[in-house]
């Protein structure tokens, strides 16, 4: 087929041909069937990084934010607003490593310190007064512009102080008012419905108290948000590193069920820095599930509350972040999402910051295509099945119109580089002295690699898709592709009408395609 079909001649042809091509050796046979639903196609569309900018010299981001069909927004590492009690130093090592630029770090550190929400800890929570929510409102405010949900970090951003509040029953009624200004219109405040509410970002590098502090400040800050309001979703404590067991996993779940204290939901992160690959999600999803279960929490969400490729956010590795092998990886892992237990999941990060989805222009890396794919995919939210996928990164995901008049199926291909080394990302030797304390990764517990990845026919596909739900009616068929030279551009468009469509293309890996089929 010629890249992208639209004169006459072309067409004729097609109909003629109704799509068939030859199948090819190498190729991936996938299988559809239109008429069979097997339930509804899940949003995973949620992000870090608000769409207002958190720097100054970002775009504002809400049309974008729109666009990609963002369903919640994770308000960390907003640097300031949204926290109560954080400190920002120029000369914190971590900070540095993050923003190496003196000026662009001087002004974070001057803008963050001044929208903290409680800046006078000696002040009374109980006042109005003592609050300063206008960074913060404009920030909320811009996430519900965009049409998504907030779901409300409590904590620190990274970069800020680590230590314990001095005060907790005042920290959790801090906590209480904020709740009360954002959903009850206290303060001069708003009617957001703001229903999550995520106890602190971390603590393995978060927090330099001990896990029995920890604890006890979980337990008077979930106590006292439920008793705002009982139906508020209140959980933590978002672990780094999900498959270490210990203090701020069953140490912390066990404390909660033993004090009959909240929990919600445990969230947790992954990136795949150790081993590449796009379903580590699906299988630390399976271990906490499991976990939660065995330690009382049957009806806890399980959320993914940060992810990614990798968790580098230095200069080396933006062409890897922003291109199209981050691309193939989120179309795969978003896909592989639809079959586990995570109930929410916030990639980091969606803004024009460190590891964002979008440059300082306000254009989309590829990796904000690979969103959009996704997001167009809920416009056929009934479910179809796929057969001849794997869970090595050739992925799909298929779906039909509630009025059965749109079917669509997106296809990945992801595969970990042959030569592909773990990145440790060891923090710069000079800065060391200057950062808090890192965790002792030899003590920590990591998922195991999988070692039965094996890549075969993954050169392309020959794609069917029967029982179309218009039968022998005439339909289209317009496809669009990412890939190293494309931007969700369209490729290839047709007609038939023979109630099926065989198509057979090649898709090499590090390349996504979405296929959409609509009536008449």
């Amino acid at each position: 087929m010629k890249t992208v079909l639209r004169n006459p001649l072309c067409l004729l042809m097609l109909v003629v041909a109704g799509f068939a091509q030859d199948t090819h050796a190498g190729y991936r046979s996938l299988r559809v069937d239109a008429g069979k639903v097997i339930g509804e196609i899940r949003s995973f569309q949620g992000l870090n990084g608000p769409p207002s900018p958190v720097m100054a010299g970002l775009p504002n981001l809400v049309e974008q934010y729109k666009e990609l069909r963002i369903n919640q927004v994770r308000t960390h590492d907003f640097m300031g607003p949204t926290e109560i009690d954080s400190k920002f130093v120029l000369g914190n090592g971590a900070l540095t490593w993050l923003i190496p630029d003196d000026a662009q770090r001087a002004g974070v550190v001057n803008a963050g310190n001044a929208s903290i929400i409680f800046p006078d800890w000696g002040a009374d929570p109980e006042k109005p007064g003592s609050y300063n929510f206008a960074s913060t409102d404009k920030v909320i405010a811009a996430i519900h512009a965009s049409g998504a949900e907030v779901y409300y970090r409590i904590g620190r951003s990274w970069g800020a102080n680590i230590n314990p509040p001095d005060d907790f029953d005042k920290f959790a009624s801090v906590v209480k008012h904020i709740a009360m200004h954002y959903n009850q219109g206290w303060a001069n405040g708003f009617h957001y419905g703001i229903r999550y509410w995520e106890f602190w970002n971390e603590p393995e590098g978060f927090w330099s108290g001990t896990p029995e502090q920890f604890y006890s400040l979980y337990e008077k800050t979930a106590r006292t948000l439920k008793s705002v309001d009982p139906t508020l979703k209140i959980g933590g404590d978002a672990k780094a590193f999900p498959s270490d067991d210990g203090g701020y996993r069953e140490g912390f779940i066990d404390y909660c069920a033993s004090h009959q204290l909240p929990l919600d939901f445990y969230s947790w992160h992954t990136y795949a820095n150790g081993s590449g690959d796009a379903y580590d999600a699906v299988r630390l999803a399976k271990e906490i599930r499991g976990v939660l279960d065995r330690h009382g929490f049957p009806h806890a969400e399980s959320i993914l509350s940060e992810w990614n490729l990798s968790a580098d956010f230095t200069e080396s590795e933006k062409a890897e972040l922003q291109g199209e092998h981050n691309a193939a990886y989120i179309g795969a892992a978003l896909s592989y999402f639809q079959d586990t237990s995570i109930d929410h999941a916030h990639f980091y990060r969606g803004d024009a910051a460190w590891m964002g989805l979008f440059g300082l222009d306000g254009k989309s890396f590829k990796t904000a295509y690979a969103f959009q794919a996704m997001g167009k995919m809920l416009d056929t939210p009934q479910r179809l099945a796929v057969e001849g996928t794997d869970t090595f990164g050739f992925a799909a995901l298929a779906g039909r119109s509630g009025d059965g008049n749109t079917v669509q199926i997106m296809i990945s291909n992801y595969a970990i580089p042959a030569n592909y080394k773990p990145d440790l990302m060891p923090m710069p030797p000079e800065l060391q002295k200057a950062a808090p304390p890192m965790p002792d990764m030899s003590k920590v517990k990591f998922l195991p690699l999988r070692t039965d990845i094996v890549y075969r026919d993954n050169r392309g596909y020959n794609l069917t898709i029967s029982n179309l739900p218009w039968g022998k009616t005439a339909f289209r068929m317009k496809r669009y592709r990412i890939s190293k030279t494309q931007n969700l551009d369209l490729t290839e468009e047709g007609s038939e009408k023979d109630g099926a469509l065989n198509l057979s293309n090649p898709l090499a890996p590090d390349t996504v395609e979405l296929i959409v089929l609509t009536r008449g």
